[in-house]
């Protein structure tokens, strides 16, 4: 309902939107169907009266149309949190996205984003310069493949993971302005009290939800949905993974993912359901040996390509006497990229933008002396 692509400029002037400002409440479709209207996409493009990309951050559910243009961001982000608003990373490879995710405590990361579509990938030179070289990402002679953009998603998402920020997986099209129909990448939210509004917002913040463009993923770790955190006491230390994928075409892949590592992969059997559907069931034990997140990921069967994919949010288990820390590489990358935007902001933001860069590096710096 609100999009702002230029700086220092508030929503309630600078909404490139020109439909009525709606109210702050659900509106009702039908019985399952409702949409809620006030969010606000901040898409910087112009900083200062320059061509200066910052990048995307979306806010949901606010309740009156926001006041604060960014950066710098504090402001605003006071108020979106007043207003019980989420705050969504949008996609990981904008300038300014790993800098605000300590920043803006940001709730939500886009796991599944509108540069994954129904048809051939359509980015593979698209910020390819912010990719981590210790990703590996899987690349041709135009650049990155379908499958390397989503995996840097990934890698990044995990990267931030194992820094303790406990985002959870989300989804956005970008149907109307790419080719993709309207919801072809997606959240669910588990609804175990009905679903209303409040309540999907209430799941969504918390991680009972899996993220996908086509397989319904269903994963429960030690019989707690995702998004919980799960205290592990005594020696025998197990995540038990249990689930199924019911899709339109058979698995081709199931990956157990532990801090960020595929530590199982299975090639399962898919049966055929009479809805011409397929059903895939997993059991799995995986050994927790320190403070971990466990997530699952899932692949249907599709010419080779790999887009058609679920991945779960994570269940998070506390080990006493540990303590979850990224790899050497990963906070290495981050600490990069928030050095290269300091100095790339240096000419253009205010000193007042350019401490929250600051501010999100001695975070960075925090985690990174505590890895050996």
């Amino acid at each position: 309902s609100h999009w702002l692509s230029t700086s220092d400029t508030s929503p309630k002037t600078g909404n490139k939107i020109a439909s009525p400002v709606p109210g702050g409440a659900p509106l009702t479709l039908d019985k399952p169907h409702l949409l809620y209207p006030l969010n606000t996409e901040y898409e910087i493009f112009t900083t200062a009266g320059k061509s200066h990309t910052l990048g995307a951050v979306l806010v949901l559910g606010h309740k009156t149309p926001l006041e604060a243009g960014v950066p710098p961001v504090g402001p605003m982000v006071a108020q979106a949190r007043r207003e019980g608003a989420l705050l969504h990373l949008e996609k990981h490879s904008w300038p300014w996205s790993v800098a605000m995710v300590p920043v803006m405590k940001v709730d939500l990361f886009e796991l599944a984003n509108n540069h994954v579509w129904q048809t051939d990938f359509g980015f593979p030179q698209w910020t390819i310069g912010a990719t981590g070289r210790y990703m590996n990402l899987e690349m041709d002679a135009k650049g990155l493949t379908e499958w390397g953009w989503i995996n840097f998603g990934f890698q990044t998402y995990y990267a931030l993971l194992n820094c303790g920020f406990h985002m959870k997986p989300s989804a956005g099209t970008g149907a109307g302005v790419h080719p993709v129909p309207f919801g072809y990448v997606r959240v669910y939210v588990q609804q175990p009290d009905g679903f209303s509004y409040e309540n999907w917002m209430r799941g969504l913040k918390a991680g009972r939800s899996f993220v996908t463009t086509g397989p319904m993923l269903f994963v429960e770790v030690n019989g707690k949905p995702p998004g919980s955190t799960l205290k592990m006491e005594g020696k025998q230390r197990v995540a038990n993974v249990k689930g199924s994928v019911e899709s339109s075409a058979p698995v081709e892949q199931i990956e157990f993912i532990v801090n960020g590592q595929v530590v199982k992969t299975v090639n399962p059997s898919s049966q055929a359901m009479k809805n011409r559907a397929f059903r895939t069931s997993f059991n799995e034990s995986l050994p927790i040996e320190r403070s971990s997140w466990v997530a699952v990921r899932a692949f249907e069967k599709n010419g080779g390509r790999r887009n058609h994919f679920a991945h779960s949010s994570p269940v998070y288990f506390e080990v006493p006497g540990t303590k979850l820390l990224p790899r050497r590489e990963e906070i290495d990358y981050l600490i990069q990229r928030v050095q290269e935007e300091i100095t790339r902001n240096q000419p253009v933001l205010s000193p007042a933008a350019l401490e929250e860069y600051q501010q999100a590096l001695k975070i960075y710096q925090a985690i990174e002396s505590e890895v050996r």
